[in-house]
């Protein structure tokens, strides 16, 4: 006890001594500026004074907090920013803070300065004392709130043992002595904190002491020069429609759910710590017709600035408006140009859908999305007060027996509750409204209402509804509201997590429709949304500087759930612009890494009709990155491409993108994507059905590129559509496995799949080795007419359309085991290959294996390779150049060499300049070995070395564009080749030990070994295992 007294005693003469600038003691800026001190508590001594009954995330500190500053033994006060501070898990994602790992506990407190206040707070419980003398109050473990005012000189403190605050008017001392003050009673807080399921503390609700006032009974003094601040303690009753200059609340403010058609109309709303707004609740919705007009007008803000309905902090917004049982559903039949009747998939009546419903008719025909109004309803059947402008599909279609549901979307956009404003200068002036929940605690829960003119362009954080820096957030929701007509952005999530937005309809919301903003934000939900632009002119606009950065779905935070969400008429529908924004944005500058960071679960989702790319992923190699709880990344190494050790630093298990769904859209796809798997995807009528430039062997050795999909054109659709897969370029292995092309419409120059795409340019991989591995893949199903199964090269330079090769051990290539470029024509004399026709590219399909084989050194000129497939003169016209007789050239960008070779073939090479103790050897991939179930080797002979190595030599520091220094160099590396790689249930067994590869030392040893031994770890690249030293 005397350790812990002496502890607060200390801290007590801190705060005395502590001074204040002029002005910056202030409770506005306190939030940006308030200084911290740390004290430490023992364990013991915590556990033995402070039974502290908060649940994860819970408040602990933070601008305007007068809660109990305790967190539980397996937990610390994490300090997030100067609104929030809260109680995090000791063993959080694998972060083990310094105060958790310590014998002693570091608990960050608070000091500050306030007038004429003494308050020790805990729990919710409240007592009043009045006092005529006494000296400063510490309760240890308490259960009551006790507010006093006093007159005398006090000081702030927040820790786990209570909240002592005042104010000081003597001279600093550096002891502490009894000091005399005189207190007096008041009136008992109105708050108390709800614990909820999540674990979160937020909720504010009024006590019984709360007087209640309606609107209609209100004096006139309430509101001086119509500034109306409804003040702590009081609940106003909304009951009449009103027009005043500023609504601040710090109390409750209620709308009458009984009165239809009110109006409150201000030049901004703004609900502060504490108060509370609530426009109908889950039990008791907002039914009837109620409207918050925001005025154009010159009063501002200092955090929010204009035109706003926000809340601040520890404070809840809360409306809930007439719930629809759908938002939105999707024709069943066709809808032609002129028609007034619309058939639906789903009962309008049952979805909550009335006569005089506004409703959005999506385009299926790259044309416009147009509004019209709903004249009655008769179950499924609507009757419009207009006429359709153009064609609308409906139902489904049928290619090749499969049928797919090709149709429009239609969604409600009328809601009962609107917050709505002054927009006759929207399109001139660019601004609108906005809504914004800032900080975190407390609660913004907003279901079906409609959101309209709103946003303000080019300025920062003035979206229609904005989740901004508000942490943990589950009770952060929007969920079946209309958002329409937006100058900058419909939903944002910035800074913020465990939020849902879900079954939202957002129409023309330019720039961005759903953008997770910093690159921080995690594990929220965003699921069947459905957003649409009218037109993608509209919606494509500079917006903060950002050129060409549009999207329907834009994310920089990558660890959020996208679920079954629908897009619209864009001009890029969902997007990742990892690259982009590859250091992440704003607060998280510097602090993540987007391009590298895990995705969530990404399901279901259906892009159609837009001008440039559906579904995108740009640049995105998900990696086993270590992140605090807000999303920030502890350990910027983790983003690297390789562990310590030189291992694939690749997430396993892969991410997957399932159940994707494109149509009509020019691309889907990417320049460059690793890790990522995409299962059961649906491509039809798409340009190109995938646009992929570079990829990478993937860590997770179960993993393939696609699997399980289908890809589909019917040539009779005059709106959009070829059957082309343009696949990626690299030294990798990329795998199709059960993949079924259906249809007709082949690319011409192309095939239904092309392979090496942009190779050896700037956008694609190199140097062009790289090997396509066909699994169950079915053609069967395409009317050919002059197309080909497969290409080899497509847009790439010379060696595109030389080097890649194909492989099966099915009937994918027609029986044959390897297919090796048109070009190479000295496989011609290799046992087992044969010269094919048109329809497999002209190349020349063979019996035997054939594999890649790179060389990363130095430029040291063309090399040539002697041995197997080259024993002929060379052709010197374009794309060969030679290559066809063993030439290879050096690929810049990456720094090697490769070309095709036979597995077993003895093969030759003669370059002065060349040192093969200075090149790093490479062999097919380790997963060949294992798929295959034989051994890969060749035995090369450099400048009259013996070399000998195989797929299973060491990789560690290779990747997909190159090497680093670490790399083992020499050629003589074989690993045991006396069985086959380990059998991919071993490998799984492995990766289960571990998401992040071990970071012991390199190997000592090159040979293959079980990875059950204990003195082995998995590469987590392919299959190959390297002993590594204790």
């Amino acid at each position: 006890m005397f350790q812990v007294c002496r502890c607060l005693l200390l801290l007590l003469v801190q705060c005395f001594a502590a001074k204040c600038e002029p002005g910056s003691c202030s409770q506005g800026a306190a939030f940006m500026q308030m200084p911290k001190t740390k004290f430490q508590l023992s364990r013991q001594h915590q556990a033995q004074f402070n039974a502290c009954p908060k649940v994860p995330y819970e408040q602990c500190g933070g601008y305007e907090f007068k809660g109990d500053a305790c967190c539980p033994e397996d937990m610390w006060c994490m300090f997030v920013n100067g609104w929030w501070s809260h109680c995090e898990p000791c063993n959080r994602k694998g972060y083990v803070p310094e105060q958790c790992t310590s014998s002693t506990t570091t608990i960050t407190t608070t000091t500050t300065t306030t007038a004429a206040t003494t308050t020790t707070t805990t729990t919710s419980t409240t007592t009043t004392t009045t006092s005529t003398t006494a000296t400063t109050t510490i309760s240890a473990v308490s259960t009551s709130t006790t507010t006093t005012t006093s007159i005398g000189s006090t000081t702030t403190m927040n820790s786990s043992l209570g909240t002592t605050t005042g104010s000081s008017t003597a001279a600093p001392k550096t002891t502490v002595t009894t000091t005399t003050v005189t207190a007096t009673s008041i009136t008992s807080t109105s708050t108390s904190n709800v614990s909820t399921s999540a674990g979160i503390s937020t909720t504010n609700t009024a006590t019984t002491t709360d007087t209640t006032i309606k609107w209609s009974e209100l004096d006139s003094a309430a509101c001086p020069g119509g500034v109306c601040v409804v003040p702590k303690g009081q609940v106003w009753i909304v009951d009449v429609s009103t027009d005043v200059e500023t609504l601040t609340v710090q109390g409750t403010l209620r709308w009458d759910v009984e009165k239809d058609g009110i109006e409150l109309r201000t030049c901004y709303l703004l609900v502060e710590p504490g108060g509370i707004l609530e426009i109908g609740t889950a039990q008791y919705p907002m039914n009837l017709q109620a409207t918050i007009y925001i005025k154009n007008c010159h009063h501002e803000h200092p955090h929010f600035g204009r035109r706003f309905a926000g809340s601040l902090g520890n404070s809840d917004f809360i409306i809930h408006g007439r719930a629809l049982n759908r938002t939105w559903t999707l024709l069943s039949v066709d809808a032609p140009q002129g028609s007034q009747e619309l058939m639906l998939k789903h009962d309008a009546e049952i979805m909550g859908w009335r006569t005089g419903d506004r409703i959005g008719l999506a385009t299926t025909t790259r044309s416009e999305s147009t509004v019209h109004r709903i004249a009655s309803i008769n179950g499924h059947s609507i009757q419009l007060t207009s006429s359709t402008l153009y064609d609308h599909w409906g139902g489904f279609r049928d290619i090749k027996g499969k049928k797919f549901e090709l149709a429009a979307e239609v969604v409600n956009l009328e809601r009962s509750v609107v917050i709505t404003g002054d927009h006759a200068d929207f399109h001139t002036s660019l601004e609108g409204l906005h809504t914004m929940k800032a900080g975190p605690g407390g609660a913004m829960d907003i279901r079906f209402a409609r959101v309209e003119y709103c946003g303000q362009r080019d300025v920062l954080a003035r979206y229609c509804m904005h989740f901004h820096q508000s942490g943990h957030c589950p009770k952060c929701i929007f969920q079946g509201n209309a958002v329409v007509e937006s100058q900058q952005v419909g939903i944002t999530i910035h800074g913020t997590h465990n939020t849902t937005v879900d079954t939202n309809v957002l129409w023309d919301t330019r720039a961005v429709g759903i953008y997770t903003e910093d690159g921080n934000e995690m594990n929220s939900t965003i699921s069947s949304n459905v957003v649409i632009c009218s037109s993608w002119e509209k919606c494509n606009i500079k917006w903060q500087q950002k050129v060409d950065q549009f999207a329907a779905i834009y994310l920089v935070g990558m660890t959020n759930d996208l679920i079954k969400n629908r897009v619209v008429g864009w001009y890029f529908g969902i997007w990742t612009p990892g690259m982009r924004w590859s250091r992440g944005q704003g607060y998280a500058l510097g602090r993540v890494c987007p391009q590298y960071s895990p995705f969530g679960v990404i399901r279901g989702n259906v892009v159609h009709d837009c001008n440039r790319f559906g579904f995108y992923l740009d640049n995105q190699y998900p990696r086993n990155i270590q992140r605090d709880s807000n999303g920030y990344v502890t350990d910027m190494s983790t983003c690297d491409e390789f562990t310590a050790n030189g291992q694939d630093n690749g997430i396993v298990p892969a991410n997957l993108v399932e159940d994707q769904f494109d149509w009509h859209n020019t691309f889907v796809g990417h320049y460059s994507l690793g890790d990522v798997s995409f299962v059961r995807y649906t491509s039809v009528n798409n340009h190109h059905a995938m646009y992929w430039k570079e990829g990478k062997n993937f860590a997770d050795p179960m993993a393939h590129h696609i699997r399980d999909s289908v890809i589909a054109n019917d040539p009779s659709d005059k709106v959009e559509g070829l059957l082309n897969f343009l696949g990626p370029a690299g030294p990798f292995t990329f795998r199709m496995t059960n993949v079924s092309f259906l249809g007709g419409g082949v690319a011409p120059g192309c095939g239904m799949i092309c392979a090496g795409q942009a190779c050896g340019l700037n956008a694609g991989g190199g140097p062009c080795t790289a090997q396509y591995l066909l699994e169950k893949v079915d053609f069967s199903l395409v009317d050919i007419l002059n197309g080909r199964n497969v290409k080899i090269g497509v847009n790439s330079a010379d060696e595109g359309y030389v080097l890649p090769i194909f492989l099966a051990k099915d009937d994918s290539l027609g029986g044959h085991r390897s297919l090796v470029s048109q070009h190479l024509d000295g496989f011609a004399k290799v046992a087992g290959c044969t010269k094919l026709g048109e329809q497999w590219d002209g190349a020349y399909g063979c019996s035997s294996p054939v594999r890649r084989l790179n060389i990363w050194s130095p430029d040291v000129g063309d090399m040539w390779i002697k041995g197997p497939g080259y024993d002929v003169q060379p052709s010197w016209g374009r794309p060969v150049v030679g290559m066809n007789a063993g030439k290879m050239p050096f690929e810049p960008r990456h720094k090697g060499y490769g070309t095709p070779v036979v597995l077993g073939g003895q093969y030759s090479i003669e370059v002065q300049r060349f040192r093969s103790e200075d090149a790093v050897f490479e062999l097919s991939d380790p997963m060949l070995t294992e798929y295959f179930q034989e051994p890969e080797n060749v035995t090369l002979m450099v400048n009259g070395k013996m070399c000998s190595f195989n797929s299973l030599s060491p990789r560690a520091y290779i990747g997909p564009k190159g090497v680093e220094s670490e790399a083992s160099r020499g050629c003589n590396l074989n690993a045991d080749t006396s069985s086959t790689a380990p059998s991919t249930s071993q490998a799984q067994q492995g990766t289960e030990l571990t998401t992040s590869p071990p970071r012991r030392a390199a190997c000592a040893a090159h040979a293959r070994c079980s990875i059950l031994s204990g003195d082995c770890c998995p590469t987590l690249s392919g299959f190959f295992l390297g002993c590594c030293d204790a």
